[in-house]
């Protein structure tokens, strides 16, 4: 689940390493993106999506959206299947590699909540995080314009914004999945950097628990049903750009 378009990042890691799952989407486009709205909207609207899920009777949920992750303690107890946070996975990740420095790249919601820096805080204490945060971006990959000048000019502000005060940064977490989208826009604008794509190590986590719980498939024909508040068309340009190849259905819902 996601605030748009961004989950879609994750999807394609999953298809990838669970190639016999079926996936359920759900990409609120209509309210995207979460990150510029109240706590009180977001977890309402998160709320929503998570009981649209449990309808469809999944057996785990992957908050692809790290707005939405910065309060899953406020709902995780809530729901009888297992709800995975990008952004403790991010974390997790981030103190295994002991960096010294730190990079966050999201939306005012994420930096402002200073999830990333808790977390990090917890795990791994030298690393310093340096959270830079976007109010356009989302919006702007939300609305298909990967290769739009606008999406370049705010990719180049977020970078200048975080190396003009911490020029020794070298590692830098895509913490909005709508931004791994644009990766290669960030790594045109900045050849010399690494930019961590938390998708990968949220999937890993779902197969971890997955296969814990012995709820891998194992023979099935992979399906992948997207359902959406928003543009329909939009999912076909993002799915196209992503190369996603599981046969997939994408619905229009109220």
């Amino acid at each position: 689940m996601d605030s748009g378009l961004g989950g879609l990042t994750v999807i394609k890691e999953l298809e990838q390493i669970l190639p016999h799952e079926n996936l359920i989407y759900f990409g609120d486009n209509a309210n995207c993106p979460y990150g510029n709205r109240p706590k009180e909207e977001i977890l309402k609207l998160s709320i929503a999506t998570l009981d649209f899920l449990q309808d469809q009777g999944v057996k785990i949920v992957a908050i692809a959206c790290n707005t939405i992750s910065t309060l899953i303690d406020e709902f995780r107890q809530q729901y009888d299947f297992p709800i995975v946070s990008i952004i403790e996975e991010a974390c997790e990740y981030a103190a295994n590699k002991k960096l010294d420095r730190l990079g966050v790249f999201a939306t005012e919601f994420t930096i402002n909540n200073g999830l990333y820096s808790t977390l990090l805080g917890r795990l791994s204490p030298e690393t310093k995080v340096h959270g830079v945060s976007s109010r356009t971006l989302a919006a702007l990959v939300d609305d298909g314009r990967f290769y739009d000048p606008a999406t370049d000019a705010e990719i180049l502000s977020m970078l200048n914004n975080l190396l003009k005060d911490h020029p020794e940064t070298k590692n830098i977490v895509l913490g909005c999945t709508h931004y791994p989208i644009v990766q290669d826009m960030f790594e045109k604008a900045a050849p010399d950097l690494s930019f961590i794509n938390p998708a990968v190590v949220q999937a890993e986590a779902v197969r971890r628990l997955l296969t814990e719980q012995g709820l891998l498939n194992s023979a099935s024909q992979p399906t992948l049903h997207i359902n959406t508040s928003g543009n329909t068309k939009l999912y076909e340009k993002a799915l196209k750009k992503l190369g996603i190849a599981t046969p997939y259905i994408v619905t229009a819902v109220g």
